[in-house]
């Protein structure tokens, strides 16, 4: 796969498009270069595993959290509406509470469990 850069989350470089295509994954493995050579340019200018390895993981986590925005707005709308004794309702309402407590994790803990649909 391309390489992630800062702002992706954004739309920066293959931003979005890349961040798409990590949704399809079951996993990540995540490589960072770590050497210098003049023949192979890096986008932030120089080599620094650790700032990179930061900016995956803030892409990742702004990613997870407009996605998480997104679903929690989406569902609160189509649950006002639901009722209490069906089980599909009962089960809307449940997936609305797993939403909101990964919202809490990526604010409170800054990480994110989340199945993609």
């Amino acid at each position: 796969m391309a390489s992630i850069r800062k702002g992706a989350s954004t739309g920066a470089g293959l931003g979005n498009a890349f961040l798409s295509n990590i949704r399809a994954v079951d996993g990540i493995f995540q490589v960072v270069r770590a050497f210098d050579d003049d023949e192979i340019t890096h986008v932030e200018g120089d080599v620094d595993p650790i700032r990179d390895m930061e900016i995956i993981k803030t892409e990742l986590k702004l990613k997870d959290i407009e996605w998480v925005e997104k679903a929690m707005d989406n569902m609160k709308k189509t649950t006002r509406s639901l009722g209490s004794t069906s089980l599909a309702d009962k089960a809307k309402k449940e997936e609305l509470v797993r939403v909101v407590l990964v919202d809490f994790f990526l604010d409170v803990f800054g990480f994110c469990v989340l199945g993609y649909d």
